[in-house]
């Protein structure tokens, strides 16, 4: 299923009856569109003093992850420069080179590799399912870390660290 071109609430709508996603921060259900996540500064601390600090848990299903590593600019680019120039002090390469540069199919199907590859597009897959920039929906907030990731059977979790929206804040440098 190609995902090309979707981002965010057109590409929820695509994986509607797949699976339910569901976002949790703090515990609290919310919705999708109450978190966004940026495409700068992704990771950083804040300089702002006070900024209130959340949790959150965003789980997407797996067939998501299968196409999002099917478009062009994932897995084949990864496959296609782990060929040409492979990197023997990657794990990611090795593993890639390991699994004989498998399809997204394929690689969702082998545990360790999967992870290793819903770890390097985390902060992609954060921007094409959320979207980047503000909200859509209160109360909002802006996902600015993920520190973890679990695969389960059918869906993709990410967790990490978010605040809420509407609070202007400025970024560590470092």
């Amino acid at each position: 299923m190609s995902i090309a071109g979707l981002y965010a609430a057109e590409l929820r709508l695509r994986f509607a009856g797949v699976g339910e996603a569901t976002a949790v921060v703090d515990g609290s259900r919310v919705l999708c569109e109450s978190l966004s996540v940026r495409a700068m500064n992704f990771g950083q601390h804040w300089r702002t003093a006070g900024v209130p600090v959340s949790r959150y848990s965003l789980t997407l299903p797996l067939s998501f992850l299968v196409a999002f590593l099917e478009e062009p600019a994932a897995l084949p680019d990864l496959n296609h420069d782990a060929r040409l120039r492979p990197d023997v002090s990657d794990p990611l390469d090795q593993a890639l080179i390991a699994a004989g540069f498998p399809s997204a199919e394929e690689a969702v199907r082998a545990p360790a590799l999967c992870h290793r590859l819903a770890v390097f597009f985390a902060h992609d897959v954060l921007v094409r399912w959320l979207g980047d920039g503000g909200p859509k929906a209160s109360p909002g907030f802006v996902v600015n870390s993920c520190d973890q990731i679990r695969l389960e059977a059918f869906d993709l979790c990410l967790e990490g660290e978010c605040r809420p929206s509407g609070a202007s804040t400025a970024y560590q440098d470092l």
